[in-house]
């Protein structure tokens, strides 16, 4: 072998050494995967896999109730172990030993464990709704129920850890926790006294397919659409990404002012600071936010973040600083002004007392860069987002400015699989609460396919059929007078069609527990428990249906159109009065409000005097519908139509 062939093939070796070094674990200490820590809850009736790392090549023991198991440390420096399936009790204390190290977790419990996730109406807090702060006044401990909030951590690939640590069911745990799932949780312990594991892994603001594998996306052409748009995003770096505080953004803010309209008047600085120079101060402010958030430090002395979409506490006036009780004239005021540098994505919103839904008007998108520059915002050109109900801008009436950090990291694909679900395939759950759809309510079509997509890739990932309950989305925005076409209407079509179509899949309708002034309807324990009534019927073996009236078939005679349903419980029943919410069409698909009546326990009869030849029956097809058809037991009808005509979702991808 010549000398370059030697050297080429040394090198080689030597290359394949130092791959195989730094691929393995370099633990020296016994460790337990982060799932297993105090106060857990542990799946029952199956099969337990415990897992950790160590030193490669020991042996690490684990002794759980009457069972002790030994397995070998692999070279990677990762063990994995298999306990027995056993029925619910505790609490009970988990042994983990290798050599002279040991382990022990204490008060495990083994019940039921619940995977909740979906973007901001999952997330949403117990402390702030109405019925959460009612609960939390006498909330002392519910020993039977922990509580898991899995961290916001997108990612390039599927991680191996969980990031979060088991918490009991206490006040001050608890108000922190999503209310849905608290809620949800409570009802199915009450009702069947099997501890109960809560596992909060949700992302206000998500679309759905950053919650799946991408992978499922390919070769599908109603949603490679999706893969085109991310390939066109400009490239992220990763390197840049830290793990465990998210991508750090700095951007600094300084010389904020209000242009006057007048040039007999002076600009308004924002005053930051006790003690600046002269009676309009200079602002500075410097951010480093996690993607997502609303983060802007009050001043170079006041290092406090505030997270979260509060903006921050200092305001354009005399050298004050915002007091949250005051309301801001900015009536002669034409233009924001302000410099900025660092990096990252931002926008700027003035908020004001009469929205409450946080769609405040905000302006564009900018980027921040090395160069300090200059950014002059026509105030007039401030727009609102389009999640809340529209509001007029009161320029005369303004509350706060507020930064908003824009999230570069959750528009890539399979991030939200990767860092938040992926990591819990070992680790065997009951069931899972979906609660999303706000964010693809203009794709509702290409909903129909990426939630079956979303649900049989979890599926694959825990190997076995999970039971998913689905919160169909609820009444929001404004009332219309006449019937018209709505994205939200659609997008609870593809919700239902989960249901009709997949096996132990179950959506609740929510059509009457909305708010139409607020994404976030503010009383969450109705969601919680009519989605502890579908699982305590389909798992628990509770009597009863599951949920509200669902459309099955129609017929027309003599120009009405008779509609019967299914899942109709005790009967069909018309709640405060005659029925409303139907509409009926003929071939000319122009849809116009009708009478309908209850015939029999469970057909409906529909008709309009001046449409004579009926073809389609609408109910509740509408962003937030005037509807009151129930079940006897007080479940909601699922809105539905007897038509498949094209929708206004039908070509957005």
């Amino acid at each position: 072998m010549s000398h370059e062939k030697l050297a080429v093939f040394l090198l080689i070796v030597f290359i394949f050494l130092i791959s195989v070094v730094l691929g393995a674990k370099t633990d020296t200490k016994l460790k337990l995967s982060n799932i297993f820590s105090d106060n857990m809850v542990i799946q029952r009736n199956v099969e337990i896999v415990l897992s950790g790392y160590g030193p490669a090549g020991n042996e690490v023991t684990a002794e759980f109730i009457d069972e002790k198991v030994t397995v070998k440390i692999d070279s990677r420096g990762e063990w994995k172990l298999k306990l027995k399936p056993r029925d619910a009790g505790g609490p009970y204390e988990i042994k983990v030993t290798s050599g002279k190290e040991q382990i022990i977790v204490k008060n495990v419990l083994i019940g039921d464990v619940w995977f909740c996730s979906g973007q901001s109406n999952m997330e949403w807090q117990l402390m702030h709704t109405i019925d959460g702060a009612e609960e939390l006044k006498n909330l002392k401990e519910i020993n039977k129920i922990r509580l898991f909030t899995q961290k916001q951590l997108p990612s390039p690939y599927p991680l191996k850890e969980v990031q979060g640590t088991w918490q009991l069911c206490n006040k001050e745990n608890a108000q922190n926790f999503s209310a849905v799932a608290y809620f949800f949780g409570k009802k199915i312990y009450e009702e069947t006294g099997v501890p109960v594991g809560l596992i909060n892994s949700s992302w206000g603001g998500t679309p759905i397919e950053i919650w799946l594998d991408s992978k499922l996306l390919k070769g599908n052409p109603v949603t490679e659409p999706i893969l085109k748009r991310w390939n066109e995003l400009s490239f992220f770096d990763w390197k840049k990404w830290n793990y465990g505080q998210g991508y750090n953004y700095k951007i600094e803010f300084s010389d904020l002012c209000f242009i006057p309209k007048s040039k007999d008047k002076k600009p308004l600085y924002v005053k930051n600071c006790e003690n600046c120079k002269g009676d309009l101060g200079n602002g500075y402010w410097s951010s480093w936010a996690r993607e997502g958030s609303t983060a802007v430090y009050q001043s170079e002395k006041e290092r406090g973040i505030i997270s979260g979409l509060i903006g921050f506490n200092a305001w354009a006036g005399v050298g004050t600083l915002l007091n949250n009780n005051e309301i801001f004239d900015l009536s002669d005021y034409e233009f924001i002004e302000f410099k900025v540098h660092g990096n990252g994505k931002f926008s700027i919103s003035l908020t004001q007392p009469s929205i409450e839904d946080y769609d405040y008007y905000s302006s564009q998108d900018f980027e921040a860069t090395a160069v300090n520059k200059k950014i002059k915002i026509p105030i007039a050109m401030l727009k609102q987002g389009g999640w809340g109900v529209a509001k007029p801008f009161t320029q005369n009436a303004i509350k706060q400015i507020q930064f908003n950090i824009k999230s570069t990291t959750v528009e890539l694909p399979s991030v939200l699989y990767n860092g938040m679900v992926a990591p819990y395939s070992d680790f065997k759950i009951k069931g899972v609460l979906w609660y999303q759809g706000e964010s693809n309510a203009d794709r509702a079509k290409q909903y129909e396919t990426l939630l079956p997509l979303m649900i049989k890739n979890w599926r694959d990932l825990w190997g076995y059929e999970v039971p998913f309950f689905i919160v169909q989305l609820p009444n929001f925005m404004q009332r219309k007078s006449q019937p018209e076409q709505s994205t939200w209407a659609e997008l609870r079509e593809a919700q239902l069609k989960a249901m009709i179509k997949l096996p132990s899949v179950v959506t609740v309708s929510t059509i009457d527990l909305g708010d139409a002034n607020d994404i976030h309807p503010k009383v969450k324990r109705p969601y919680g428990d009519r989605l502890a009534r579908a699982a305590l019927v389909l798992l628990y073996g509770k009597s009863g249906v599951m949920t509200g009236p669902i459309y099955d078939s129609f017929e027309i005679k003599d120009n009405k159109i008779y509609v019967k349903f299914k899942n109709n419980g005790d009967g069909l029943i018309a709640r405060d009065g005659e029925l409303k919410g139907f509409a009926i069409a003929s071939k000319d698909k122009i849809f116009k409000w009708a009478k309908a009546e209850i015939k029999e326990k469970d057909t409906i009869v529909v008709w309009n005097d001046e449409i004579k030849e009926p073809v389609a029956v609408r109910y509740a097809w509408a962003d937030n519908p005037e509807c009151n058809l129930y079940n006897k037991e007080g479940l909601a009808a699922f809105p539905f139509r007897t038509d498949d005509w094209e929708g206004i979702t039908e070509k957005n991808y």
